[in-house]
């Protein structure tokens, strides 16, 4: 299932990948001007400001073309550019505006005040005239959602007229009968990362404090491999996280401090990682994220401890992104939507006994219940249901040691804010992909894996 946020980054990516987005909204406008036909003569339609206001000012124009009888009420002028365009076109072929309250002398109102950019209720003048469309005696049709949605304060029409997928959270109860409207995305837009991905990246309140804007706790490295935990914490700073609590073995804590200023370092364990207290006590009392796996190695020591981790955060509802040996243990939970697991194709293979195909990707999402996000020359990231590929943002070059860590620190990043795993998964593949284009076309094969990092702001910054 889609949610409004999917919906956001569509759009936006259809923008990135040059799609006709007038067409789009003829086409919106047509099929609720096709299904709404049928149901009277008499039609007013409500329009907003943006660009669902837009689609309204399309439909009203079909259905003037089709000999109907309707009316414009413009109860916010069109802001977007588009929208603008479509009521001169209303205008010019004498299509009526509509300044009074009297709903009840149409058959059918179409509902174009809002569409899936909203947050919380609905202020004045909208309020108001949510109350309005309710209380009129007419047929309501909203178009995409209805307006207010998914706040408790929204137009209930009898139907809804969405566009390319239904949205998590839409029901006969709240939407009336829906009526999903293909109007054209092309599948390279449905299905691929790109720009869009950077409206799951969550902005800090003015007046939060310390903590409050992420807690990653990363579980990383061993004797074996240090440098992977100091690319895995380094990401997961750039992802603006308050507070990073590195658990390592003394060993590798050593070696790492002299890399990383930002973070808090706890021993744990001598040469391999060991559980200590107060790690399981800030997994249940902090609300933390958890990147585990980056050089913690093969050894039973090691991976015995980690199974505990896992299964202590899946038991407090922590979210948690599970990389590099680990995944081989990865298949024994249940990660209840928390998890994202991060294999490259050899550790698909080694970890599910299954090839690395779309669908058998699929099928392992869906049943652990986690995302699942195939690193390889195209990255393959889904939910079981949802499913985006990474095409266009990765360089070949990008197979170097540490790519994977910087993976696997910014999808933790993300996690300790509060995205979900299946935005987390894709925007993080979005930004290290990204960089890593940036960083070839600056220095071409010669690079540090490091300097990958130094152009994230670049990727994260762009307008």
């Amino acid at each position: 299932m889609y949610d409004l946020l999917d919906a956001r980054i569509l759009d936006k990516n259809a923008i990135y990948y040059n799609v006709d987005m007038e067409k789009l909204m003829e086409n919106a406008g047509a099929a609720v001007a096709n299904f709404a036909s049928s149901l009277g003569d008499r039609f007013l339609v409500i329009v907003g400001p943006g660009n669902n206001g837009g689609d309204g000012y399309v439909t009203a124009k079909n259905l003037k073309m089709m000999k109907k009888d309707v009316q414009i009420k413009v109860l916010i002028e069109p802001e977007s550019p588009l929208a603008i365009k479509k009521k001169h076109e209303c205008e010019k072929i004498g299509i009526q505006f509509f300044n009074n309250e009297n709903y009840d002398q149409f058959d059918v109102i179409i509902d174009a005040l809002l569409g899936i950019g909203i947050k919380g209720t609905p202020r004045e003048p909208y309020f108001s005239e949510i109350n309005r469309i309710n209380r009129s005696k007419a047929l309501k049709v909203s178009v995409d959602v209805p307006s207010g949605f998914p706040s408790d304060h929204a137009v209930k029409p009898h139907y809804t007229v969405t566009m390319q997928f239904m949205k998590k959270g839409m029901s006969e109860s709240n939407c009336g009968k829906i009526i999903v409207a293909d109007v054209g995305f092309p599948p390279e837009v449905i299905y691929n990362v790109g720009p869009g991905e950077m409206l799951a990246f969550p902005k800090n309140s003015p007046d939060s404090h310390k903590g409050d804007n992420g807690i990653l706790i990363a579980v990383a490295g061993s004797a074996d491999y240090y440098g992977s935990a100091v690319y895995t914490l380094k990401s997961a700073l750039r992802m603006g996280v308050d507070l990073v609590f590195l658990f390592t073995p003394e060993a590798a804590a050593n070696r790492i401090s002299p890399h990383v200023y930002d973070v808090i370092i706890r021993d744990s364990g001598r040469e391999y990682f060991e559980i200590r207290a107060d790690l399981l006590d800030m997994i249940e009392n902090k609300n933390v994220g958890i990147a585990l796996g980056p050089g913690l190695s093969k050894n039973k020591i090691a991976l015995e401890n980690a199974k505990n981790v896992i299964y202590f955060a899946l038991k407090n509802k922590r979210p948690i992104v599970v990389d590099a040996d680990p995944l081989i243990i990865s298949k024994e939970f249940n990660y209840e939507g928390l998890g994202v697991l991060t294999p490259h194709h050899g550790e698909f293979r080694n970890s599910f006994n299954l090839d690395p195909t779309e669908e058998n990707v699929k099928k392992v999402a869906r049943d652990l219940n986690a995302v699942v996000f195939l690193k390889g020359r195209v990255d393959i990231i889904t939910d079981g249901y949802r499913v985006k590929y990474n095409k266009e943002f990765h360089h070949e070059s990008m197979t170097r040691g540490g790519t994977g860590d910087l993976l696997t620190g910014s999808i933790g990043g993300l996690l300790s804010r509060g995205v979900d795993p299946y935005h987390a998964a894709c925007l993080a593949s979005y930004i290290v992909g990204k960089s890593g284009l940036l960083t070839f076309k600056k220095y071409g094969y010669s690079y540090y894996t490091s300097e990958i990092l130094d152009n994230y702001p670049l990727v994260m910054n762009e307008k």
